[in-house]
């Protein structure tokens, strides 16, 4: 199935766009937002990016990101906008969009914009295998050492590590909390997340927490055996376990 990358879409958008493209053919992605659309596009590889139109001036930027750089610039870039502006047509294919399609023309024009992009696109890869990571990790290991992408309800978004303040278990799941202080639940165990982390940056404290080394703002010795963590960003706080506290020593000598 081919991998379209929707970008800066609502509900509106992505309703008429899956009405359009078939569950057989097409697997559908969702950008966070625009600034990991733009991310996830240059680091991931999707056969076509959708980009929702609703500020030209905002949008410009992604453009010439998306065309100028190496790993995308191949990537069909299709635009769908409310409008139906003559100007705002030439200015967006001017900055290298492949199409712009108003709104209204999306059931009778979508799927013939994209059948062709990709036929192009395929005539161009012949011979030449070369193809870029998918949004799929192969054999659960992960193609990246800097982040991970995860699912919000239908959209994807960037995490990178340095982003993540700390993760805590939640049986199955963990719970990461990242510098903007967004919470985010994912079916990943501790156990995995210690084989994935950079050990240089990330330490465990407790038998259901792991923290962030470069986002500690304090520890304090609450007594003989305890040890109180205070991490900036966030206003929780977390205790060494008892097992734990010998590395916290070693880590943390004084």
């Amino acid at each position: 199935m081919k991998k379209v990358l929707v970008i800066q879409s609502n509900e509106v958008i992505s309703g008429e766009i899956e009405a359009v493209l078939s569950k057989d053919e097409f697997e559908i992605f969702y950008s966070h937002n625009i600034k990991d659309g733009l991310e996830i596009s240059i680091r991931y590889s999707p056969d076509l990016i959708l980009f929702y139109l609703n500020n030209i001036e905002s949008s410009l930027y992604v453009f010439s990101k998306i065309v100028e750089e190496e790993k995308t610039s191949s990537i069909p870039l299709i635009v769908i906008s409310d409008k139906n502006s003559p100007d705002e047509h030439r200015e967006v294919m001017d900055a290298g969009a492949d199409d712009y399609l108003p709104l209204e023309f999306i059931n009778t024009s979508l799927l013939k914009s994209i059948d062709k992009r990709l036929q192009k696109l395929e005539k161009i890869r012949i011979g030449i295998n070369n193809k870029l990571n998918s949004f799929e990790e192969e054999n659960g290991k992960p193609k990246r050492e800097d982040h991970i992408l995860v699912k919000i309800g239908n959209k994807l978004k960037l995490v990178k590590f340095d982003e993540i303040v700390c993760i805590t278990a939640m049986k199955e799941y963990s719970r990461i909390i990242t510098t903007d202080n967004c919470k985010i639940v994912v079916r990943k165990s501790l156990k995995a997340w210690i084989s994935l982390l950079p050990s240089k940056s990330f330490l465990q404290i407790h038998r259901s927490t792991i923290i962030n080394i470069n986002c500690i703002e304090k520890i304090v010795k609450t007594n003989d055996r305890v040890y109180t963590v205070h991490l900036k960003y966030i206003s929780e706080t977390f205790d060494f376990s008892y097992r734990f506290a010998n590395i916290m020593r070693n880590t943390f000598p004084t």
